[in-house]
């Protein structure tokens, strides 16, 4: 009599395909914000300038925008190797697939990384009175400061946002109808080769 040991925990869910690609896909999001925030670090230590800007009888920090720009350029490379290769694991049209990404990256772009950063970039300093540069604490010299907050609550809309764009419109999965033709080809190159030889 065999007994096979069941897979239990992590091990079962992860032979569940849809948590799989959550799950990395978190993973993947994760590190995703990872490399945003320190290509946004680097840039602001690096080029400690302040392009301030008035917009009504609030003031505004308009290289801080910049650099955040800049930062989400890296992690869309980043997202788009990762998301293709390891989460959704595409064999799509690498430039389709590419510039729908693109596309879906610019609107939550524009929505959060640009406008609700900036909102609350602009709430936080001048309804409630609390600088961009005050300190939250420090883990390893990373200063975390009001700014970084607004970045990773900003970051939580966007890990979700642009999973719906990618599982829906970007990465999406052949219909039934497609790798049955697929197959259907592949037999027939199968069949025409056997007969060659």
């Amino acid at each position: 009599m065999s007994t096979k040991e069941q897979p239990s925990g992590l091990k079962k869910l992860m032979q569940n395909e849809k948590f799989r690609e959550v799950f990395w896909y978190f993973v993947f999001g994760v590190l995703t914000t990872i490399v945003n925030l320190i290509t946004f670090w680097v840039l602001k230590k690096v080029f400690d300038v302040k392009w301030p800007v008035k917009i009504g009888s609030w003031n505004f920090d308009l290289f801080i925008t910049f650099i955040n720009a800049i930062a989400w350029v890296v992690a869309i490379v980043f997202a788009f190797i990762t998301n293709k290769i390891f989460v959704f694991h595409s064999k799509g049209n690498v430039m389709k697939e590419f510039i729908a990404f693109v596309i879906a990256r610019l609107f939550t772009f524009f929505a959060f990384e640009l406008g609700l950063f900036s909102l609350g970039v602009m709430v936080m300093e001048n309804a409630w009175n609390m600088p961009e540069d005050d300190l939250w604490f420090s883990i390893f010299g990373f200063e975390v400061t009001n700014v970084y907050i607004i970045k990773i609550f900003v970051s939580v809309f966007v890990v979700i946002a642009n999973y719906i764009f990618s599982k829906i419109f970007i990465f999406k999965k052949p219909a039934a109808s497609e790798n049955l033709k697929e197959e259907a080809a592949s037999e027939k190159v199968a069949e025409e080769g056997s007969a060659e030889s």
